[in-house]
């Protein structure tokens, strides 16, 4: 059912009504803007997915240069070389990298070259010196070499107008290399999203700051700036705004010039205090949803003056899962990101999983390695309000919707959490 609040549009699951998962994530995914791209320097540019194909500018390598250190010859001039009868050849010059262009080099003379160096006109090969008796004047050839052995041909490894990389890779530490070679000095990339958290509840305070009675620290708001930092955007956090509608707003009005998402934590629910929906819902557009999934329930998505919005729980264990379901997937698209989702093993159940009837429960494990694969225990107390359980965690088994347990020896899927 839907219902309208101010002058804004607000839609609301029925009460009996669970949303799936993957329909509430797809909901969020497809009302994300398409993100804009910008121009960086190639370094700049590192970690940041390209939005467009680069192609270079240069050939590689630029001229025909040694592979190795040792002696410029004709190969004709030591085609009988052997242990026996070594050929004996006069060095008339030696040529290094970055010494400009050598003089010729007329038959039946050598000169001593260095790796990189320009191959001189009229030699046709490399000699690595370990293969050879060098000197200063002459220099002794134990064994032929064939014409262009250990020498780099002008564009043998990229060719001015080749594609290099294409749109939608994320640009490695390699990639920086291989486009300052070709001559490529910036790309067009996609920026990472800026993220504004804001935690609200009268019940909170800094984290600086110590609790009176009935307070709690603000840890969501930290945890999920550094989770948003994790996910590749940058963070902004607006600290702890109270439950007061006129708080919440200014909250929002004074972050939408630098947010491009908002991830909100805390009066998602149905309380008399949980004024989060009705603020979005006046501002812009929200829909409210009862998630199958535990923890994490009540679910928030809307927009403000074209900026989506997250609203996650507040218990910390339901923020941290919530946010890896639906948030972490939406910062990566907003990235320009292929590969949204976490990893998934497939491991053994350790000890027996309790399901959530009708839910998907994320259930926080530890992973072992075993000689056939993973094994999963639960890390402890899986209550939503149990934040020792995600910090020891490494990753989220997920106890199908129709599964009431799962027994000691069953496979599990685990979304893996572990970082870098």
């Amino acid at each position: 059912m839907t219902r309208f609040v101010g002058h804004g549009r607000t839609e609301v699951t029925a009460a009996e009504e669970l949303t799936p998962v993957d329909e509430h994530l797809q909901a969020i995914l497809d009302a994300l803007p398409t993100p804009d791209a910008i121009g960086l320097t190639v370094f700049d540019a590192l970690g940041l997915v390209l939005a467009e194909d680069v192609v270079g500018q240069a050939m590689l390598p630029a001229f025909a240069n040694a592979a190795m250190d040792g002696y410029a010859v004709v190969a004709a001039d030591i085609a009988g070389a052997s242990l026996d009868q070594p050929v004996e050849l006069p060095v008339i010059g030696e040529v290094a990298a970055g010494a400009g262009a050598p003089a010729g080099v007329p038959p039946g003379k050598s000169v001593r070259i260095m790796t990189g160096a320009p191959v001189p006109a009229g030699t046709d090969a490399v000699v690595p010196v370990e293969t050879t008796s060098g000197g200063a004047a002459t220099a002794a050839f134990h064994r032929p070499v064939a014409a262009g052995d250990h020498i780099r041909r002008p564009g043998e490894d990229l060719q001015p107008g080749q594609v290099l990389l294409r749109s939608g890779r994320r640009v490695q530490p390699a990639d920086v290399g291989l486009l300052t070679a070709a001559g490529v000095a910036r790309v067009l990339c996609v920026p990472p999203p800026r993220v504004v958290v804001l935690s609200s509840g009268d019940e909170l305070v800094p984290a600086n700051r110590e609790p009176g009675p009935g307070q709690i620290r603000d840890s969501n708001g930290p945890m999920l700036a550094a989770m948003v930092r994790a996910a590749g955007g940058i963070p902004f956090t607006t600290g702890v705004v109270p439950d007061d509608r006129k708080a919440l707003m200014y909250a929002f009005d004074t972050n939408l010039g630098h947010a491009d998402l908002f991830v909100c934590t805390g009066g998602a629910s149905a309380g008399t205090r949980d004024l989060l929906p009705d603020v979005i819902g006046a501002m812009g557009e929200v829909a409210t949803a009862k998630v199958a999934m535990k923890p994490g329930m009540p679910q928030i998505r809307g927009r403000i003056g074209g900026t989506p919005v997250i609203g996650l729980p507040g218990n910390p264990v339901s923020a941290f899962v919530s946010f890896e379901v639906f948030v972490r997937p939406a910062i990566r698209l907003l990235q320009g990101r292929r590969d949204v989702t976490r990893p998934v093993v497939t491991a053994r159940v350790a000890e027996p999983l309790v399901g959530a009837s009708r839910k998907r429960h994320y259930v926080r494990v530890r992973l072992t390695r075993t000689g056939s694969g993973w094994s999963a225990t639960p890390t402890g107390a899986q209550g939503s309000h149990v934040i020792s359980s995600i910090s020891s965690a490494d990753g989220l088994a997920v106890v199908p919707e129709d599964r009431d347990r799962l027994e000691v020896g069953e496979s599990v899927p685990v979304q893996l959490l572990i970082e870098g």
